[in-house]
């Protein structure tokens, strides 16, 4: 038992790897110690239950269970079988020493494993913070104001503070004087209740730059897990990302040539202040001026020259009127102005002369003295409309007025000016434009079935969505691209648009339906009537079956021999044939 002992004693101090450690105690007790077999069975193991053994067993001679004792609770256990005789009181104290002093070695071995494991993984944390991209700042979090306590050498490299210089200091210092931000609140807030938080602030460099920081901070806690001892923020600079980020906004609601609001913000403001006097009970003025005969300063100069002057004439806008204005350019050489916060019109009065005499001051192109004047159109709220879109349209109708008696003045928009709206807005150019900005929209009328109440077809029809008027009425329009011929691509326009949608409907699997096209006396005279019909179902894939083609009495009675030749020709295609207005 002795030299079992020493051998043991001896094995134990070699001992530095578990599973020959004890592989080689289960064959010293049988070959040294003579047992008949010797097993150590290890618990809360991977796998469960690690088990070592030597030797032959057997269930007819004695054993002994010895357990590995530790303070972490029960390792596992020693199982030796004598060879025949009970075990002796020297026996059993030698293999309870075995026994203890395996216990203790695994505890030993473990302890070294787990340190070693734990001090590659604090070179490896360190490594990481060390090589870090962005700053990290630890804080203290059970003392006052949570001074800091480490930062690495991004921290430095983000703020240009060194390490020396903010130990010991509050994070708050980052932000200097600049507290009046969404982020510093829940920040604060994630800070008291210890949680983790996310937000971006603006914070100050040791030069006093500004950078855009967006910010993660989460607690540590101690190892019963319900005490936060420190907190861990990850600075980010994320200056050039807000900086693309407003730079996108900025374009989005601001004219790239003079920085003005456009269209969208524009229509934004004017909802502002239209809120606002609602509130008060006061006015709200629009001014939409056109700058006079701009285009021979285009012809005559270039472009780049009517550019800088449209940049000029931009400035000298945003000097006539105050910080809570707005002025915007909706394009071309035609801005806007909203004015808030108005007692009576005469204040709106003051305002467009103001301009007008702004204007008229020379600007110098090329060396030369230009002058520059424009006819301003002017509506009220509420008494000329009572959304954006009514003040538009209506200062626009006030505008044009100018043009026709003179132009370099203003005019208050009267209900009398829609009359003659669209005649002062040169119906035919504006019309030709349209079609070629697709302003003109198809809509339909549902044709439904009295017997069933279902859909079973419709009507497609006209309008003109104008950008500054808003919706036109076909009756204001249709009767000039009658006479004009622009009739012709805008029927072409709305059969190409309905076969279009037809193919569409058809392709979400809706039930089918039969679309009635209006053709006018101008089309139906067409030589090529069919034939560009027929180009534009074969192009879309439609069966002329899906359309019906209305035609008025008297447009069919005009030429009967021609009409009825074009009405075979219709019906080839498969189409069906209408008449309306007829009686």
């Amino acid at each position: 038992m002795l030299r079992l002992l020493a051998s043991c004693s001896q094995l134990r101090q070699q001992a530095c790897d578990e599973k020959l450690f004890l592989q080689r105690h289960c064959e010293l007790l049988v070959e040294q110690g003579e047992f008949a077999y010797a097993a150590v069975q290890l618990h809360n193991t991977q796998p469960p239950g690690t088990f070592f053994c030597h030797g032959q067993e057997t269930d007819t001679q004695p054993a002994l269970q010895l357990p590995f004792p530790s303070a972490s609770g029960h390792l596992g256990e020693l199982r030796v079988i004598s060879t025949s005789q009970p075990f002796t009181d020297d026996e059993t104290l030698a293999l309870n020493i075995i026994a203890q002093d395996i216990g203790e070695t695994l505890c030993e071995m473990r302890y070294k494993a787990s340190n070693e494991l734990l001090q590659s993984s604090m070179r490896q944390l360190s490594r990481a913070l060390e090589s870090s991209h962005n700053g990290v700042m630890i804080t203290s979090s059970t003392q006052l104001d949570h001074p800091i306590v480490y930062v690495n050498p991004a921290f430095e490299r983000i703020t240009g503070y060194r390490p020396e210089e903010v130990i010991g200091q509050s994070g708050r210092f980052l932000v200097r004087d600049d507290l009046n931000q969404r982020g510093l609140g829940t920040i604060r807030e994630a800070l008291r209740n210890r949680r983790e938080a996310h937000a971006i602030l603006r914070n100050y460099r040791k030069d006093g730059s500004l950078f855009w920081n967006e910010l993660y901070i989460a607690p540590v806690r101690d190892e019963s897990g319900e005490m936060t001892t420190h907190f861990v923020s990850i600075l980010n600079d994320v200056s050039e990302r807000i900086s693309y980020e407003q730079q996108l906004e900025f374009h989005a609601n601001h004219d790239s040539l003079t920085g003005l609001a456009n269209r969208n913000l524009l229509n934004d403001r004017i909802n502002q202040a239209l809120a606002q006097a609602r509130a008060d009970n006061l006015m709200v003025g629009v001014l939409l001026l056109d700058l006079d005969r701009f285009k021979l300063v285009n012809d005559g100069f270039g472009h780049s020259p009517a550019n800088e002057l449209l940049k000029s004439v931009a400035h000298r806008l945003n000097q006539s009127v105050r910080d809570t204005d707005t002025v915007a350019r909706l394009g071309g050489d035609e801005f806007v102005v909203v004015v808030s916060r108005l007692q009576t019109a005469d204040d709106l009065s003051l305002v467009a002369g103001k301009i007008l005499r702004a204007l008229n001051q020379p600007f110098i192109m090329e060396g030369k003295e230009i002058f520059v004047t424009a006819s301003v159109g002017a509506a009220l709220y509420p008494r000329d409309g009572d959304h954006g879109e009514a003040l538009l349209r209506n200062a626009d109708v006030a505008m044009y007025r100018v043009k026709e008696h003179g132009r370099n003045n203003y005019r208050f928009y009267t209900p009398e000016m829609t009359h003659m709206a669209i005649d002062r807005l040169d119906m035919e150019g504006n019309l030709r434009r349209a079609l070629e900005r697709d302003e003109l929209l198809v809509y339909y009328q549902p044709l439904v079935s009295l017997g069933s109440g279902e859909i079973v077809g419709a009507e497609a029809l006209a309008r003109w969505n104008h950008p500054r008027i808003g919706m036109i009425q076909p009756g204001e329009f249709i009767p000039l691209a009658e006479d004009t011929g622009l009739i012709i691509p805008l029927g072409q326009l709305l059969l190409r648009q309905a076969c279009r949608d037809l193919a569409g409907w058809q392709a979400e699997g809706l039930p089918p339906l039969k679309i009635a096209i209006n053709l006018s006396a101008r089309q139906f005279r067409q030589d090529d009537l069919v034939s560009s019909i027929r180009s534009i179902l074969d192009s879309t894939q439609i069966d002329g079956s899906s359309l019906t083609f209305e035609l008025t009495e008297s447009m069919v009675m005009h030429d009967v021999e021609n009409t009825l030749i074009t009405l075979r020709e219709l019906k080839q295609l498969g189409a069906s044939i209408a008449l309306d207005d007829f009686g």
